[in-house]
C-alpha cells in the first residue's frame, strides 16, 4: 500500500450574522474588511481555490483543496453561500470532481462548534445529525468522518457520531493515552513519542469501534507556529521522509486551521500548495486521507484521555474554567469569568429546553424526532412549512405552524449560544463572547413571544459573575453592550423598509435577510408586510414616511398596537447606505465610494447634522473591502464634519471609524 503525506485543514469561523437580522454583523476590528469572515475570505479561502504555481518558466493554477483533507464548520460554510458564493461554490466543484468524491476529502462537522463533551448526549446528537444532514444537502452524499470542535472528545462524544454513521475523525497525539497492539500489551504514550504513521482503533463498547488518525506533533506545530510552511520543497521532503519510514505505508498527517494557509502565515497558502504538488509529483504518494483511509484496517488500539482537545493542556477545561490556557490576554486580565458564563448558558439551556418540548409536545407527532428532523430545514433540504406538516400531530393553521417553526428555531439559537469562540478568549467583553450572548437573546425573546415565558431577568442575574476586565463592566452592562446595537424589531424592519422603498421606489429590496418584504402604496398610504423566512412570523404594518434636512428620515409604523417612530440610526447599516447612494446618486445606485465622496463635498459646502454622522458610518461600514479610494474619502467627511474630539475608550461606531482610518484619539472625528 502506498504512503500518505498531507494535510488536514480545519476552516471553521464563529456565526458572524446579526441573528435578529440575518445579515452580517460589521467588525471594526477587521479593517478595512467589514468583517473578519470577509477579511480571511480574502487573505485565505479564495486564494486557496486556485494558486498560482511557477516552475521552469511556466505558470500553473494548483488546486490545493482538491488534493487534502479537510472539514468545513457548517457556520462558515453558511456564510460563503451568501457573501462569499465563488469560494463556496468552487470548493464543491473541486471536491466534488476529486478521486474518491468529496466525502473521500471532505469531513463533516456538528452544525455548532460546541466542545462536544460539554453538551448533553440528546445535544450532542441532534448538532451531529445537523451537520450530517448540512453535509448531505452541500455535497449530495453523506460524510464519512467527522472533524470534532477543537478536537474535544470523551468516549461518549465518539459512540454518538459512530452511531450516526461516522466511521473515522482526526485528533492530535497529545490526546492519547496508552496503545497497544494485536494480542500485546498497553503502552505508554506522550505526545512526542506516539506513532502516529498508523491508524487506530478506539473500542466503543457493544462491538462498536471507530478509527482515529493523529496528526504529526511536530511538523504539525511548525507548521502553525513555526515558519516550516515557508519552504514548501523542505515541508514536502520531510513528510515525505515520515511517510516511508517503518514498512514504508504509513501516514504523516500536518493538522492546523486552514485559517494558517495565507492567514496566520502571509502567502502560506504557497507553501502550501508547493509542497502538495511536489508530494504528489516527485515523491508519489497519496496526499488525501479519505482515498488512503478505504484500504486500511486498523489493527492496533488506542486509549484516549478521558475527555480532552487539541487547544487545551487540561481536557475541556478551557471552556469552562480558568485553567490557564488563553489567547489574546492584556494586563489585568482574569478568567474568573469562564465557570459562571458556563454555568449561565447551562441554565437556559435546562430551563428553556423544557419549556420548548412542553409547547411543541401537542403540536407534533414526536418531539425528539421533530427537532432532530429540524436539521434538514437548516441546511436547506426541506422548506419549513413541509417539515411542519410532516411532523404535525394535528392540522395546523398558519398560527400554529409558525409556532412549531418558532420554537424550533430557538432551540437551533439556543445552541448557537455554546459556540466555543466565546470561552477562547481573555475577556468576555470582545466579539467572540457577544456572538453567543446575541444567540441567546434571540432564543429568549422567541420563547417570551411563544410561550410568555421570561428567561432574560434571571439569566441576566446570572451574568454578575461576568466580568470583562478590559472594558470594566460585568452582568447587566455586558449583556446590553452585546446586544444593544444590533437587536431588531419587526418594526424597525418595517420602518427601513418603507423608508428604501420611497428612497429607491422599483430598486427597493425585496429581501432583507432573514425578512421577506412588500411595500404597497395606494393614494399615498403604505403597507409594510414583513415574513420571517425561517419562522414565516408575518406582520403588516401601516407606515408614514417623513424627511427634514438632508437625511433626517423618520417613519412611524403602526402593526395594530399604536405607532411607533423608527428614525434614520435604528434603520441599520445596510439600509442608511441604500438610502444615501440613493440620494446622492440615484435610486439605482450602490456605489458606495461615490456616495461618500459626495457626502464629503457636501458637508464642504454646508452645516453637518446628526443624520450626516450616521450616514457617514453606514457607507463605510459597508459590506466591501475598504479601497484607498474610499478611505480617502471617509477622511475627507471626517474632517469637513467638525472638530469634536474622541474620548478615550469610546465606542461608539464614529470613535470606531476615526481609529479605523487612522486618525488619532485626541484629533478630529465628526458632527459637533
Amino acid at each position: 500500500m502506498a504512503p500518505v503525506a498531507g494535510f488536514h485543514l480545519h476552516f471553521y469561523q464563529p456565526p458572524r450574522e446579526n441573528p435578529w437580522l440575518g445579515t452580517s454583523t460589521y467588525e471594526g476590528s477587521a479593517w478595512p474588511f467589514h468583517d473578519w469572515n470577509e477579511r480571511i475570505t480574502a487573505e485565505c479561502y479564495r486564494a486557496m481555490i486556485a494558486v498560482a504555481l511557477a516552475a521552469d518558466g511556466d505558470v500553473e493554477l494548483y488546486e490545493p483543496l482538491a488534493h487534502s483533507s479537510l472539514d468545513v464548520g457548517p457556520t462558515l460554510h453558511h456564510w460563503l453561500d451568501r457573501d462569499a458564493p465563488d469560494v463556496g461554490e468552487a470548493l464543491r466543484y473541486q471536491v466534488a470532481h476529486a478521486p474518491g468524491g468529496a466525502a473521500g476529502h471532505v469531513l463533516g462537522a456538528p452544525l455548532v462548534h460546541a466542545i462536544l463533551p460539554l453538551a448533553s448526549v440528546v445535544d450532542q446528537e441532534r448538532l451531529v445529525a445537523w451537520g450530517i444532514e448540512d453535509f448531505r444537502h452541500r455535497y449530495g452524499e453523506a460524510p464519512r468522518g467527522m472533524w470534532l470542535p477543537e478536537t474535544a472528545v470523551d468516549l461518549t462524544t465518539l459512540g454518538v457520531i459512530a452511531d450516526q454513521g461516522i466511521s473515522y475523525t482526526v485528533l492530535m497525539p497529545g490526546q492519547a493515552v496508552r496503545v497497544r497492539p494485536p494480542e500485546g500489551d498497553w503502552e505508554s504514550v506522550r505526545a512526542d513519542t506516539l506513532e502516529t504513521s498508523r491508524p487506530y482503533f478506539v473500542e466503543l463498547g457493544d462491538g462498536r469501534r471507530l478509527t482515529v488518525v493523529f496528526g504529526h506533533h511536530d511538523l504539525s506545530q511548525r507548521v502553525a507556529f513555526g515558519d516550516l510552511i515557508d519552504d514548501g520543497d523542505g515541508l514536502a521532503d520531510a513528510m515525505a521522509e515520515v511517510a516511508r519510514s517503518g514498512d514504508g505505508d504509513g501516514a504523516v498527517l500536518v493538522v492546523a486551521d486552514g485559517e494558517t494557509y495565507g492567514h496566520h502565515h502571509r502567502f502560506g497558502d504557497l507553501g502550501m500548495a508547493w509542497a502538495l504538488r511536489r508530494l504528489e509529483r516527485h515523491h508519489g504518494v497519496e496526499t488525501s486521507l479519505g482515498t488512503w483511509l478505504e484500504d486500511q484496517v486498523p489493527v492496533w488500539e488506542v486509549e484516549l484521555a478521558t475527555a480532552s482537545a487539541w487547544s487545551c493542556a487540561h481536557g475541556v477545561e478551557r471552556w469552562r474554567s480558568d485553567c490557564g490556557c488563553v489567547t489574546g490576554e492584556r494586563p489585568g486580565y482574569s478568567l474568573d469569568w469562564r465557570a459562571p458564563l458556563r454555568a449561565a448558558l447551562d441554565w437556559l439551556r435546562e430551563a428553556m429546553g423544557v419549556v420548548i418540548e412542553r409547547e411543541l409536545a401537542p403540536l407534533v407527532t414526536s418531539v425528539p424526532g421533530t427537532l432532530r428532523d429540524y436539521g434538514r430545514v437548516i441546511a436547506k433540504a426541506l422548506d419549513p412549512v413541509s417539515f411542519v406538516s410532516a411532523h404535525s400531530s394535528v392540522p395546523l393553521d398558519d398560527e400554529r405552524v409558525t409556532a412549531v417553526l418558532e420554537l424550533c428555531e430557538a432551540y437551533r439559537n439556543l445552541l448557537y449560544s455554546f459556540t466555543s469562540c466565546a470561552w477562547f478568549f481573555a475577556d468576555p467583553g470582545e466579539i467572540e463572547t457577544s456572538i453567543v450572548l446575541r444567540y441567546a437573546a434571540v432564543a429568549i425573546e422567541g420563547v417570551r413571544r411563544l410561550a410568555g415565558d421570561d428567561f432574560e431577568p434571571e439569566f441576566v442575574a446570572r451574568l454578575a459573575a461576568v466580568r470583562s476586565a478590559h472594558f470594566g463592566i460585568a452582568g447587566e452592562a455586558l449583556w446590553t453592550r452585546a446586544c444593544a446595537s444590533t437587536r431588531f424589531t419587526d418594526e424597525q424592519v418595517a420602518a427601513a423598509a418603507a423608508a428604501e422603498f420611497v428612497a429607491c421606489g422599483e430598486f427597493a429590496r425585496r429581501e432583507r435577510g432573514s425578512f421577506d418584504l412588500e411595500v404597497r402604496s395606494q393614494d399615498g398610504a403604505l403597507t409594510v408586510s414583513t415574513m420571517h423566512t425561517a419562522t414565516r412570523r408575518r406582520r403588516s404594518f401601516s407606515a408614514r414616511v417623513s424627511r427634514v434636512g438632508p437625511f433626517g428620515w423618520r417613519v412611524v409604523v403602526d402593526g395594530g398596537a399604536g405607532g411607533v417612530e423608527v428614525s434614520l440610526e435604528s434603520f441599520g447599516d445596510d439600509v442608511v447606505a441604500r438610502l444615501a447612494c440613493a440620494q446622492l446618486i440615484g435610486p439605482a445606485s450602490a456605489d458606495v465610494e461615490g456616495a461618500l465622496n459626495l457626502l464629503a463635498g457636501e458637508l464642504l459646502a454646508r452645516p453637518a447634522t446628526i443624520e450626516d454622522e450616521a450616514v457617514l458610518v453606514s457607507l463605510a461600514r459597508a459590506q466591501r473591502f475598504v479601497t484607498p479610494i474610499g478611505e480617502a474619502a471617509i477622511r475627507r467627511a471626517l474632517w469637513a464634519g467638525g472638530r469634536r474630539r474622541v474620548v478615550e475608550g469610546d465606542a461608539s461606531p464614529v470613535a470606531v471609524l476615526v481609529r479605523s482610518v487612522g486618525f488619532p484619539e485626541t484629533g478630529p472625528t465628526v458632527l459637533a
